[in-house]
């Protein structure tokens, strides 16, 4: 049994999902993808996946294998890109980290452009909020919302982001507007589970003075589509990104609090590790974004159109 060959046949199942596909995209006949495939698990002395009609499903091993074989044979393609200067074309596979909120409303076109651009690019994108290592966790490429630590890592900045504390018309119709950050001691307030501070805020006005303030609220999530959601409904003040809460505000289902005391804003940044043969699909990755977020201009982004 050819190992490699082997490696690169469950890649690709696993990458397309099905057996027939993985044997059109290798041009192969489905019946020599499952001989391959049972030699393959029978060298190994395990079930790789979970057969139904329906779908295919990687067991445990499977997953373990699939993560250190997609490893290796990237690594592969890529040693033998700085040998022959094959490296100009994009190629293999690109994992991506990013925010839930901010993926899934600002990357689809940018993805889609891409993998139109460069075809032979196998895009797998992981969509969470939770600060990820980068090498140890195995990504290409993180987009990451915060104030960066100096690292190893290279960091683009792609566009601004702008962190603002809003409420509901009906909630603050029941409970006041506080004019004062001391004053949101005496409210509900949404609490951010990955936020640094925890329970407090951190505001600052234009002169740079600071202040921060203990909070207290019935909720708190992980995710900022929910508390949005839970803003706009009245539960309490959120502490969010115009990415996120900017359609109810422009919409009047929100209102900007306290304009002269805000929430510093971190940067969206596009991180990569440092690497002296930086692969192409990475740097094509990195110009695209780049270009997509008209980065190089001082106009406000899409997500802060028609907000204060």
């Amino acid at each position: 049994m050819d190992r490699f060959k082997a490696m690169q046949l469950y890649c690709r199942i696993i990458e397309t999902g099905q057996l027939s596909a993985a044997a059109d995209q290798l041009n192969l006949s489905r019946g020599a993808v499952s001989k391959q495939l049972a030699k393959l698990e029978a060298h190994l002395g395990g079930s790789l996946l979970t057969r139904t009609t329906r779908r295919l499903t990687p067991t445990e091993a499977g997953v373990a294998f699939y993560e250190r074989a997609s490893a290796i044979l990237q690594d592969l393609a890529e040693a033998e890109c700085a040998v022959t200067g094959l490296s100009k074309e994009p190629r293999g596979s690109l994992k991506i980290n990013a925010p839930m909120s901010f993926g899934s409303k600002y990357l689809g076109k940018l993805l889609a452009d891409y993998q139109q651009r460069y075809p032979r690019v196998f895009i797998d994108i992981d969509l969470h909020d939770r600060q990820i290592d980068l090498v140890d966790e195995g990504y290409d490429v993180a987009i990451r919302i915060a104030e960066l630590k100096d690292s190893s890592l290279i960091a683009r900045r792609l566009a601004p982001s702008r962190l603002v504390l809003c409420a509901s018309p009906d909630y603050l119709e029941k409970h006041g507007e506080p004019d004062t950050p001391e004053a949101l001691k005496e409210h509900q307030c949404l609490l951010y589970s990955y936020l640094d501070s925890g329970k407090y805020w951190t505001l600052y006005n234009q002169s740079g003075d600071k202040k921060q303030i203990l909070i207290t609220g019935g909720l708190r999530a992980n995710n900022g589509d929910l508390l949005c959601d839970a803003m706009v409904n009245g539960l309490g003040i959120g502490q969010l990104p115009t990415f996120i809460a900017g359609d109810a505000i422009r919409a009047g289902q929100a209102h900007i609090i306290l304009p002269d005391w805000q929430p510093k804003s971190p940067p969206i940044s596009l991180l990569y590790p440092s690497s002296k043969h930086l692969s192409a699909k990475v740097r094509a990755f990195a110009d695209m974004a780049l270009e997509h977020f008209n980065t190089a201009s001082n106009a406000r982004p899409a997500w802060d159109e028609g907000l204060d």
